[in-house]
Protein backbone atom coordinates (compact mmCIF):
# COMPACT_ATOMS: atom_id res chain seq x y z
CA UNK A 1 0.00 0.00 0.00
CA UNK A 2 1.38 3.39 -1.01
CA UNK A 3 1.14 6.04 1.68
CA UNK A 4 -0.61 9.27 0.70
CA UNK A 5 1.04 12.64 1.13
CA UNK A 6 -1.49 13.39 3.87
CA UNK A 7 -0.50 10.20 5.72
CA UNK A 8 3.19 11.07 5.55
CA UNK A 9 2.63 14.67 6.66
CA UNK A 10 0.49 13.61 9.63
CA UNK A 11 3.18 11.15 10.65
CA UNK A 12 5.90 13.81 10.30
CA UNK A 13 3.96 16.24 12.46
CA UNK A 14 3.64 13.54 15.10
CA UNK A 15 7.40 12.99 14.95
CA UNK A 16 7.88 16.71 15.49
CA UNK A 17 5.72 16.60 18.62
CA UNK A 18 7.93 13.90 20.10
CA UNK A 19 11.14 15.66 19.10
CA UNK A 20 9.94 18.90 20.70
CA UNK A 21 9.32 17.15 23.99
CA UNK A 22 12.84 15.72 24.10
CA UNK A 23 14.50 18.96 23.02
CA UNK A 24 12.64 21.11 25.54
CA UNK A 25 13.37 18.67 28.36
CA UNK A 26 17.11 19.01 27.77
CA UNK A 27 17.12 22.69 26.78
CA UNK A 28 19.04 25.05 29.09
CA UNK A 29 20.43 22.44 31.39
CA UNK A 30 20.67 18.99 29.85
CA UNK A 31 22.31 19.56 26.48
CA UNK A 32 25.67 17.89 27.38
CA UNK A 33 27.57 19.15 24.30
CA UNK A 34 30.53 17.34 22.79
CA UNK A 35 32.82 18.45 19.97
CA UNK A 36 32.76 16.30 16.82
CA UNK A 37 35.83 15.59 14.68
CA UNK A 38 34.83 18.34 12.22
CA UNK A 39 34.88 20.91 15.03
CA UNK A 40 31.12 21.34 15.31
CA UNK A 41 29.16 20.32 18.39
CA UNK A 42 26.64 17.61 19.09
CA UNK A 43 24.47 17.37 22.18
CA UNK A 44 22.76 14.53 24.00
CA UNK A 45 19.48 15.95 22.68
CA UNK A 46 20.70 15.67 19.06
CA UNK A 47 21.49 12.01 19.55
CA UNK A 48 18.35 11.17 21.52
CA UNK A 49 16.04 12.88 19.03
CA UNK A 50 17.60 11.28 15.97
CA UNK A 51 17.51 7.83 17.57
CA UNK A 52 13.85 8.36 18.45
CA UNK A 53 12.94 9.50 14.94
CA UNK A 54 14.75 6.56 13.37
CA UNK A 55 12.96 4.14 15.70
CA UNK A 56 9.54 5.60 14.91
CA UNK A 57 10.16 5.61 11.15
CA UNK A 58 11.46 2.02 11.14
CA UNK A 59 8.43 0.89 13.13
CA UNK A 60 5.85 2.64 10.93
CA UNK A 61 7.58 2.45 7.54
CA UNK A 62 10.18 -0.34 7.69
CA UNK A 63 10.92 -0.14 3.95
CA UNK A 64 11.78 3.56 4.07
CA UNK A 65 15.39 4.74 4.19
CA UNK A 66 16.61 7.40 6.63
CA UNK A 67 19.35 9.99 6.32
CA UNK A 68 20.27 11.91 9.45
CA UNK A 69 23.02 14.28 10.50
CA UNK A 70 24.31 12.21 13.40
CA UNK A 71 24.00 8.59 12.23
CA UNK A 72 24.26 8.90 8.45
CA UNK A 73 22.22 6.84 6.02
CA UNK A 74 20.33 3.62 6.66
CA UNK A 75 18.43 1.68 4.01
CA UNK A 76 15.01 0.27 4.74
CA UNK A 77 14.10 -3.39 4.69
CA UNK A 78 13.89 -3.34 0.90
CA UNK A 79 17.50 -2.20 0.63
CA UNK A 80 16.49 0.84 -1.43
CA UNK A 81 14.06 2.21 1.10
CA UNK A 82 10.99 1.27 -0.92
CA UNK A 83 11.44 4.44 -2.96
CA UNK A 84 11.05 6.72 0.05
CA UNK A 85 13.64 8.35 2.28
CA UNK A 86 13.32 10.48 5.40
CA UNK A 87 15.90 13.22 5.92
CA UNK A 88 16.22 14.56 9.45
CA UNK A 89 18.23 17.10 11.38
CA UNK A 90 17.47 16.50 15.06
CA UNK A 91 18.50 20.02 16.06
CA UNK A 92 19.32 22.60 13.43
CA UNK A 93 21.09 25.37 15.30
CA UNK A 94 22.88 23.16 17.82
CA UNK A 95 25.25 25.96 18.83
CA UNK A 96 22.25 28.16 19.63
CA UNK A 97 20.62 25.30 21.53
CA UNK A 98 23.63 24.67 23.74
CA UNK A 99 24.02 28.40 24.55
CA UNK A 100 20.35 28.97 25.39
CA UNK A 101 19.51 30.95 22.24
CA UNK A 102 15.96 29.96 21.23
CA UNK A 103 16.63 29.82 17.46
CA UNK A 104 16.82 26.06 16.87
CA UNK A 105 14.50 23.50 15.33
CA UNK A 106 13.98 19.90 14.35
CA UNK A 107 13.87 19.45 10.57
CA UNK A 108 12.00 16.51 9.06
CA UNK A 109 11.56 15.83 5.34
CA UNK A 110 10.36 12.92 3.24
CA UNK A 111 11.32 12.36 -0.37
CA UNK A 112 9.98 9.88 -2.88
CA UNK A 113 11.40 9.27 -6.31
CA UNK A 114 14.19 11.73 -5.55
CA UNK A 115 11.82 14.66 -4.95
CA UNK A 116 11.13 16.10 -1.50
CA UNK A 117 7.39 15.80 -0.94
CA UNK A 118 7.03 17.36 2.49
CA UNK A 119 8.91 19.31 5.10
CA UNK A 120 8.37 20.11 8.77
CA UNK A 121 10.38 22.66 10.76
CA UNK A 122 9.50 22.67 14.45
CA UNK A 123 10.95 25.40 16.66
CA UNK A 124 9.32 25.00 20.08
CA UNK A 125 11.46 27.61 21.85
CA UNK A 126 10.19 30.13 19.29
CA UNK A 127 6.66 28.77 19.64
CA UNK A 128 6.34 28.12 15.91
CA UNK A 129 6.16 25.25 13.46
CA UNK A 130 6.25 25.46 9.66
CA UNK A 131 5.18 22.68 7.33
CA UNK A 132 4.40 22.08 3.68
CA UNK A 133 3.56 19.30 1.25
CA UNK A 134 3.68 19.47 -2.52
CA UNK A 135 0.53 21.07 -3.85
CA UNK A 136 -0.76 21.66 -0.33
CA UNK A 137 0.70 25.07 0.39
CA UNK A 138 2.98 26.22 3.19
CA UNK A 139 1.73 26.73 6.74
CA UNK A 140 2.80 28.09 10.12
CA UNK A 141 1.20 27.19 13.45
CA UNK A 142 1.79 28.29 17.04
CA UNK A 143 3.03 25.52 19.33
CA UNK A 144 4.17 25.04 22.92
CA UNK A 145 3.90 27.18 26.01
CA UNK A 146 0.25 26.28 26.48
CA UNK A 147 -0.66 27.89 23.17
CA UNK A 148 -2.52 26.11 20.46
CA UNK A 149 -3.88 27.40 17.21
CA UNK A 150 -4.91 26.43 13.74
CA UNK A 151 -2.22 26.54 11.06
CA UNK A 152 -2.13 29.73 9.00
CA UNK A 153 -1.24 29.62 5.33
CA UNK A 154 1.85 31.68 4.54
CA UNK A 155 3.17 33.32 1.39
CA UNK A 156 6.32 35.06 0.26
CA UNK A 157 6.35 38.81 -0.19
CA UNK A 158 5.87 40.60 -3.50
CA UNK A 159 8.90 42.87 -2.99
CA UNK A 160 10.61 43.54 -6.31
CA UNK A 161 13.41 45.96 -5.40
CA UNK A 162 16.65 45.28 -3.53
CA UNK A 163 16.37 48.79 -2.11
CA UNK A 164 13.09 47.77 -0.44
CA UNK A 165 14.20 44.30 0.62
CA UNK A 166 14.63 42.93 4.12
CA UNK A 167 17.72 40.79 3.47
CA UNK A 168 18.97 38.01 5.73
CA UNK A 169 22.24 36.11 5.67
CA UNK A 170 23.77 33.07 7.35
CA UNK A 171 27.40 32.52 8.27
CA UNK A 172 28.97 35.97 7.54
CA UNK A 173 32.47 34.87 6.54
CA UNK A 174 31.22 32.03 4.33
CA UNK A 175 28.61 34.28 2.71
CA UNK A 176 31.14 37.00 1.88
CA UNK A 177 33.69 34.45 0.67
CA UNK A 178 31.27 32.51 -1.54
CA UNK A 179 29.30 35.37 -3.10
CA UNK A 180 31.42 38.13 -4.70
CA UNK A 181 28.53 40.60 -4.58
CA UNK A 182 27.22 39.76 -1.10
CA UNK A 183 28.52 42.86 0.64
CA UNK A 184 27.20 45.17 -2.07
CA UNK A 185 23.79 43.50 -2.07
CA UNK A 186 23.45 43.65 1.71
CA UNK A 187 24.49 47.32 1.74
CA UNK A 188 21.95 48.10 -0.97
CA UNK A 189 19.09 46.38 0.86
CA UNK A 190 16.65 48.35 2.98
CA UNK A 191 17.64 46.26 5.99
CA UNK A 192 20.13 43.42 6.49
CA UNK A 193 20.29 41.06 9.44
CA UNK A 194 22.10 37.80 10.21
CA UNK A 195 19.20 35.44 10.97
CA UNK A 196 20.91 32.16 10.08
CA UNK A 197 20.09 28.48 10.03
CA UNK A 198 16.48 27.44 9.27
CA UNK A 199 14.97 30.67 10.55
CA UNK A 200 16.06 32.92 7.70
CA UNK A 201 14.47 30.60 5.14
CA UNK A 202 11.23 30.32 7.13
CA UNK A 203 11.03 34.10 7.43
CA UNK A 204 11.27 34.36 3.65
CA UNK A 205 8.46 31.81 3.32
CA UNK A 206 6.49 33.82 5.87
CA UNK A 207 6.89 37.05 3.90
CA UNK A 208 8.56 38.67 6.91
CA UNK A 209 11.87 38.83 5.03
CA UNK A 210 12.48 39.09 1.30
CA UNK A 211 15.67 37.13 0.77
CA UNK A 212 18.01 34.79 2.60
CA UNK A 213 21.54 34.20 1.34
CA UNK A 214 23.73 31.43 2.74
CA UNK A 215 27.35 30.87 1.75
CA UNK A 216 28.09 27.84 3.93
CA UNK A 217 28.20 24.35 2.44
CA UNK A 218 24.86 23.10 3.68
CA UNK A 219 24.05 19.38 3.80
CA UNK A 220 20.85 17.62 2.70
CA UNK A 221 19.56 17.52 6.28
CA UNK A 222 20.02 21.31 6.54
CA UNK A 223 17.92 22.01 3.45
CA UNK A 224 15.52 19.19 2.59
CA UNK A 225 12.70 20.22 4.94
CA UNK A 226 13.05 23.87 3.91
CA UNK A 227 12.70 23.31 0.17
CA UNK A 228 8.94 22.53 0.06
CA UNK A 229 8.16 25.18 2.68
CA UNK A 230 9.93 27.95 0.76
CA UNK A 231 8.66 26.83 -2.63
CA UNK A 232 5.05 26.16 -1.58
CA UNK A 233 5.03 29.67 -0.10
CA UNK A 234 5.80 30.98 -3.57
CA UNK A 235 9.42 31.98 -2.99
CA UNK A 236 12.33 30.73 -5.10
CA UNK A 237 15.13 28.63 -3.64
CA UNK A 238 18.19 27.85 -5.74
CA UNK A 239 21.80 26.87 -5.43
CA UNK A 240 24.60 29.27 -6.24
CA UNK A 241 24.44 28.37 -9.92
CA UNK A 242 20.69 28.93 -10.12
CA UNK A 243 19.63 25.28 -10.02
CA UNK A 244 16.24 24.94 -8.25
CA UNK A 245 15.52 22.95 -5.10
CA UNK A 246 19.14 22.56 -3.94
CA UNK A 247 20.16 19.65 -1.71
CA UNK A 248 23.29 21.29 -0.35
CA UNK A 249 25.98 23.91 -0.77
CA UNK A 250 25.48 27.68 -0.81
CA UNK A 251 21.98 28.85 -1.70
CA UNK A 252 19.60 31.76 -2.06
CA UNK A 253 15.93 31.96 -1.15
CA UNK A 254 14.04 35.06 -2.24
CA UNK A 255 10.66 36.51 -3.06
CA UNK A 256 9.71 35.57 -6.64
CA UNK A 257 10.04 39.09 -8.07
CA UNK A 258 13.40 39.58 -6.36
CA UNK A 259 15.27 36.32 -6.84
CA UNK A 260 16.75 36.77 -10.32
CA UNK A 261 18.13 40.23 -9.54
CA UNK A 262 19.48 39.13 -6.17
CA UNK A 263 21.24 36.12 -7.71
CA UNK A 264 22.74 38.32 -10.43
CA UNK A 265 24.05 40.85 -7.91
CA UNK A 266 25.44 38.17 -5.62
CA UNK A 267 27.52 36.73 -8.41
CA UNK A 268 28.89 40.07 -9.55
CA UNK A 269 32.34 41.03 -8.25
CA UNK A 270 32.90 44.58 -7.03
CA UNK A 271 34.61 46.93 -9.51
Amino acid sequence: MTETAADLLAFALGLADEADAVALRRYRGGAAPERKPDGTFVTAADREIEALLRERIASRFPRHAVLGEEAGEAAGEAGEGGGARWIVDPIDGTHNYMRGVPVWATLIACERGGAVELGVVSAPALGARWHASRGGGAWRAPIGGGRAGAPERIAASDTASIAEAHALYGEPAATLDRWPGAEALLRAAWRARGFGDFWGFCLVADGAADLMVEGADLHPWDLAALVPIVEEAGAVLTGAGGAPSPRGGPCLAAAPRLHAEALRLLGRAAP
